[in-house]
């Protein structure tokens, strides 16, 4: 089972956030995920193409991908973390990033927008955005390393909270910073760590995660 929103639907863009019921009796994915780009996740605010790892043939790090006309789906793992898509309004130009703290800090989501304003996937008030399923405020409790990180990488943003993080917040405020309207970004608000039954949490499970994640794909129209 995956997960979907209206605002990409809508524009005809075919992408799933994942779940733990989205994996065969394998661990294989389905459907358009199993054939998704994915990257080696390092928790910083490298976009790559898509073009270009497949060309490299060979793993690369980074934290995002995009995709364009006639591309692979591009896809981001979480368990946790904040997968946010990224299109332009013909959803012929897509991108999956990947959001830890560390990369919501430092500017994942600036960044994809950049690099979709490169590729012709603009102006920013025509992007849509969804940010999927991850870690609530209700469950997100931090230190002072992650609200230093957040004062420098977002000094206008404040916290509803001073001890829980809500990154889906802190994205959508940086994704109004770059350009993108409030009415183009949607919000899949479901805690992973909350809904067991759904997802793989790295704080809910612990060891017993044993390193499975959720893919999260993205497709362009060609």
């Amino acid at each position: 089972m995956e997960l979907a929103h209206s605002l990409l639907t809508l524009l005809g863009v075919e992408h799933g956030f994942g779940t733990r019921l989205s994996r065969g009796d394998f661990g294989q994915e389905l459907g358009k995920s199993r054939e998704a780009v994915t990257l080696r996740q390092v928790h910083g605010t490298t976009v790559l193409p898509e073009i270009e790892i497949l060309s490299a043939g060979v793993p690369s790090s980074g934290d995002g991908l995009f995709s364009g006309p006639g591309g692979r789906p591009v896809g981001v793992w979480t368990a946790d973390c904040l997968p946010v898509f990224l299109s332009s309004r013909s959803g012929r130009h897509v991108a999956a990033l990947h959001a830890g703290w560390r990369g919501a800090t430092s500017g994942i989501a600036r960044e994809g927008v950049r690099h979709l304003l490169r590729e012709g996937g603009g102006p920013a008030r025509e992007m849509r955005a969804v940010l999927g399923p991850a870690i609530g405020p209700c469950c997100y409790e931090v230190g002072s390393e992650v609200w230093e990180a957040v004062g420098t990488g977002t000094p206008g943003y404040r916290p509803p909270s001073t001890s829980k993080l809500d990154i889906r917040g802190l994205v959508a405020f940086q994704l109004e910073e770059m350009g993108l309207l409030p009415e183009n970004i949607g919000s899949l608000p479901l805690c992973t760590r909350c809904h067991p039954d759904l997802f793989f949490s790295h704080r809910g499970m612990g060891g017993e995660r044993k390193g499975r994640s959720m893919i999260n794909y993205i497709l362009p129209r060609p």
